[in-house]
């Protein structure tokens, strides 16, 4: 414990030596990396997101079809899966 105060005491003494001229004090190439990086890792997070709702959209939707085909018979049964089929077959990314 004493070791960390010898250590804040003697940054806070170094910091009030040196000056920075806070015209010319950019965030630089580092600054620009990491917001840069932040916003890859964003790209690809929501990515993932769109995708996974997609996926839960048309999970809901099949429950839905087969939860009216339990309640109408069996023909109404037949035609929730044409129309399940149809729909997954026009949008391949809606599999998850």
């Amino acid at each position: 414990m004493s070791g960390m105060n010898t250590l804040l005491a003697s940054a806070t003494v170094l910091a009030n030596d040196f000056a920075l001229d806070k015209d010319t004090v950019t965030p630089g190439v580092m600054g620009f990396l990491a917001i840069f990086a932040i916003g890859v890792c964003l790209y690809f997070l929501m990515r993932s997101l769109v995708g996974k709702l997609r996926g839960v959209s048309a999970r809901a939707e099949e429950q839905e079809a087969a939860e009216a085909a339990e309640k109408e018979g069996p023909e109404a049964a037949a035609v929730a899966e044409a129309s399940a089929g149809a729909s997954s077959a026009e949008d391949p990314s809606a599999k998850a």
